[in-house]
């Protein structure tokens, strides 16, 4: 199962949460894409969904995925890595694919709704990519050194949730 179908298993099983929830894989054997592309990837990667409350907003409906893409590009960036915005929801570096999102916004009647954001960061090997226009690459193929997973996480989120409390 996806860690995007647990999110939102636990959404309509339990509803919004009061605190941010993630949920995490070792390896992706069900991954998805904006398209229901199919993605796989071995160990040693980055592979999350993050399930939030969030104040009703119709910015959130466009950009949730673009806040998620601006988090991890901000942390490449802060340690030397020139990652670029594929869009609408890709991250890349040196033309080659390293990160993938998808966002999801649940609405209702309140004030609070729900977000799930989807993210996949080749941290320390790349996937083949079958039947693609392009190649993927990893943050150990770039800088030729092993990276500590759990850092890299860490930085990723907390970047993120820093960035979803200052939408206007």
């Amino acid at each position: 199962m996806s860690t995007q179908a647990l999110a939102f298993d636990y959404y309509t099983e339990r509803g919004i949460p009061e605190t941010t929830v993630v949920f995490r894989a070792l390896v992706q054997t069900q991954g998805y894409g904006q398209r229901g592309s199919v993605w796989k990837s071995p160990a040693g990667n980055l592979f999350l969904s993050v399930l939030f409350p969030i104040f009703a907003h119709p910015r959130y409906l466009s950009e949730l995925t673009l806040i998620g893409a601006f988090s991890v590009i901000q942390v490449l960036q802060e340690h030397g890595i020139n990652a670029q915005l594929k869009y609408p929801n890709d991250v890349f570096v040196q033309h080659k694919k390293i990160s993938g999102l998808l966002g999801q916004v649940f609405h209702t009647e309140h004030s609070v709704w729900a977000g799930i954001l989807g993210l996949g960061l080749n941290v320390n090997c790349a996937p083949n990519i079958q039947c693609s226009m392009y190649q993927a690459t990893s943050l150990q193929e770039i800088s030729q050194s092993t990276w500590d997973l759990e850092y890299i996480t860490h930085k990723i989120l907390r970047t993120f949730i820093i960035k979803l409390q200052h939408v206007p």
